[in-house]
């Protein structure tokens, strides 16, 4: 015997109806979510941050080109190579040793005599040398600069 089939009313995947079924069915823990999506939505409107992504995506192409350019410009690289420097420097500084330095100072400060045995340390003689190779580094970048 056959089996009657039920009729359906055809309605396409995307159509609106099908759209609102499904947000009125939402469960109501995702209804605070989506009050909260909609007021974002609303303020990145407002703000325009919307239009700016819009134009980003229209221009991606250009844009890329240009933030290649700039990552690979020399000024780029050097700063990076700068700042992955510095920071390698400032995880072995003995932060316990700064801190008494600068939080504390002594009440007298030392003699001229005092600062020169520190100035005499191996510690200091290196950390000297390497601020006058610094300044002898930005001076001669300096010089190129004024003369260009």
């Amino acid at each position: 015997m056959a089996i009657p089939v039920e009729f359906r009313e055809f309605t396409p995947k995307n159509s609106r109806n099908d759209l609102m079924r499904r947000l009125e069915q939402v469960p109501d823990q995702h209804a605070e979510a989506l009050l909260a999506a909609y007021d974002l939505l609303q303020r990145m409107h407002e703000k325009g941050l919307i239009d700016i992504a819009s134009g980003l995506l229209s221009a991606s192409d250009t844009v890329m080109d240009k933030v290649a350019d700039v990552a690979s410009s020399t000024e780029v690289v050097n700063a990076l190579r700068a700042v992955l420097m510095f920071t390698n420097l400032l995880k072995t500084l003995d932060m316990e040793r700064m801190h008494v330095l600068i939080s504390a100072p002594e009440s007298k400060p030392p003699s001229l005599w005092a600062l020169g045995r520190q100035a005499m340390s191996e510690d200091a003689r290196v950390g000297m040398a390497t601020a006058v190779g610094l300044l002898n580094v930005f001076g001669a970048a300096l010089r190129k600069q004024q003369a260009a």
